[in-house]
């Protein structure tokens, strides 16, 4: 049953009725009035268009047999007037074949009344006509309504997905040797990928998949991506970054979500590669000459399961021809026709192809999906394992700023055992210093300073390592264990730092002075010019005297004075 106010607006109805029959046209207006309705009369159908643009009738009742224009063609223009609006037509005739009515429908009739007619009759037609218009109108409104909230929602969307864009791309660094194709299964990605250098001129990439897709599954990749940049511009190691992602994601992410999630740093001077894997599908190193493949498993738990863990770190000797492969496991559990998943041996034979393996298992895995909707996040990264003359190394990352007042500070800070397990103490301080004297375009020299020091003074000061394990692969990744190994069990032991920052007159002077409480290295045997020396170790000192005004160590090695001179 309509309610009171339906009924109230349908007895308010206006109806234009034309007819060039005045007795009809008379018969028909006090029908309608006592029915409650407002009524409108037309001689013709050129009245009764004019009069339905001036007035705007509920509803219409034409005669189909007038002068000067006829029902069929006034309905014609009546229509078109309409646009979306609806307005019931109900034509009057004495036709009575189906050629005839078939006329009527054609131009948009919505019920036919035959002379004689009814009053009864038409008057019930009217009211279940008027009746329908009600509920056109009370869709149409919805439909607008939901027509406004779509546009408003993908609006949204659309200003949500370029700030997602600007954070995770804020400090993106394209660089020739990371190849990579990222395909979202909706606008919002659950997979992240960054890129970005330290002050040391190290390479940082990180790969992520977060549980799920769409927007849910991007919530995290802002706060990821803030930590990743902020914490490699400031200098930090992979291990400290990825902890330090972990403990954020278990503060954010709800209990069934986690990040899946690879880091991999590159170092220049060792010539290699450190990851920390924590549950992506296994990654490959190929080397495009021997086409040997080495599988790299995950060896951490996803980010966000637990509160804390010491991450564990695979490390790997590389040089130009090999090229490292990561992927989310979109690509590998991509589905054909068949329900068959791509799989890791999708991905291993496409690599083992003579032609580079980044083409091949894109070109591979679009000819497996070939005809079906993606059905998760898809991302695949190649990265080229070029740590000598990588093009990345040479691209410009410092910032010129406007000429800065130098001032006169001192700075002195002592790292026992106990927080040397735990701290790489280096960020902290440069960003100390950075906090007091902003050069921030002396930010990567200064840093590159300060970490070759603290590494002499730590592992051959304080840990007794020699640095000729280094000379062969395998005695390269025994150095690094050897390392761990003795920096876990060091009880006793200090690094003192002492800075002094002056004025000059072209702009500033500063002093570092290192002391270890070890019993020294002799240092003479590590002076090796930069230039010659083609070892994997040993380029530290040279490096210092290139960057460094004054080098000299002192005693048995473990005192040393560096300083630096810049000019604004």
């Amino acid at each position: 049953m309509q309610n009171t106010e339906a009924v109230a607006q349908e007895a308010r109805a206006k109806i234009l009725v034309a007819d060039d029959s005045r007795t009809q046209c008379l018969l028909l207006t006090k029908i309608l009035e006592q029915a409650g309705y407002q009524v409108i009369t037309a001689v013709d159908g050129v009245e009764a268009v004019r009069l339905f643009k001036k007035c705007s009738p509920d509803l219409i009742i034409l005669d189909i047999l007038m002068p000067n224009m006829d029902g069929l063609e006034a309905a014609t223009l009546i229509k078109k007037e309409l646009a979306d609006n609806y307005v019931p037509i109900i034509f009057i005739t004495e036709l009575n074949t189906d050629k005839s009515l078939q006329k009527c429908i054609d131009v948009g009739a919505d019920d036919f009344v035959h002379k004689p007619f009814r009053s009864v009759a038409l008057v019930a037609k009217i009211h279940s006509l008027l009746y329908v218009k009600q509920l056109y109108q009370e869709q149409y409104l919805q439909k607008q309504q939901l027509i406004e909230y779509q546009q408003h929602l993908a609006q949204e969307e659309a200003i949500a997905a370029t700030l997602y864009e600007n954070i995770i791309h804020a400090g993106f660094l394209e660089v020739a040797e990371a190849k990579y194709f990222l395909s979202p299964m909706a606008l919002f990605n659950g997979d992240v990928f960054l890129v970005a250098k330290t002050p040391g001129n190290q390479l940082y990439v990180f790969l992520g998949d977060f549980t799920g897709h769409g927007l849910s599954a991007s919530f995290g990749s802002g706060p990821v991506a803030e930590i990743f940049y902020g914490m490699t511009a400031k200098g930090f190691g992979i291990s400290e970054i990825i902890a330090e992602i972990n403990r954020k994601m278990k503060n954010l992410l709800p209990i069934n979500m986690f990040l899946a999630a690879t880091i991999v740093a590159f170092f220049t001077d060792t010539q290699s590669i450190n990851l920390i894997t924590c549950g992506l599908p296994d990654h490959y190193l190929c080397n495009t000459e021997s086409r040997k493949l080495q599988i790299i498993p995950s060896k951490n738990l996803p980010l966000g399961i637990v509160d804390s863990f010491e991450p564990n770190q695979q490390v790997f000797q590389v040089g130009s021809g090999d090229y490292l492969y990561l992927f989310t496991d979109g690509v590998i559990e991509a589905e054909n026709m068949q329900g068959e998943p791509f799989a890791a041996t999708g991905v291993i034979e496409s690599i083992k192809q003579e032609k580079k393996g980044y083409d091949a298992i894109l070109a591979a895995l679009n000819e497996h999906t070939k005809g079906l909707e993606q059905q998760d996040d898809i991302t695949l990264v190649e990265l080229q394992c070029n740590v000598i003359d990588a093009q990345w190394m040479q691209m410009e990352t410092k910032v010129k700023h406007d000429a800065l007042q130098a001032l006169p500070w001192k700075m002195s800070m002592e790292f026992q055992a106990a927080t040397l397990k735990h701290v790489n103490p280096v960020p902290i301080v440069i960003n100390s210093i950075m906090e007091i004297q902003n050069f921030l375009e002396h930010r990567e020299t200064i840093f590159l300073i300060v970490t070759e020091l603290f590494a002499n003074a730590l592992d051959h000061g304080l840990l007794k390592l020699d640095s000729q394990m280094k000379q062969t692969p395998e005695g390269f990744m025994q150095f690094y264990a050897e390392r761990e190994q003795r920096l876990e069990e060091l009880q006793n032991g200090a690094i003192h730092l002492h800075f002094n920052h002056q004025a000059t007159a072209k702009g500033g002077r500063l002093v570092i002075k290192m002391r270890d409480t070890g019993e020294g290295f002799d240092f003479n045997a590590m002076n090796v010019d930069l230039a010659e020396n083609q070892q994997n170790f040993g380029r530290g000192m040279s490096l210092l005297q290139s960057l460094c005004k004054e080098l000299e160590y002192s005693g048995n090695g473990s005192h040393v004075k560096a300083v630096y001179e810049w000019e604004a």
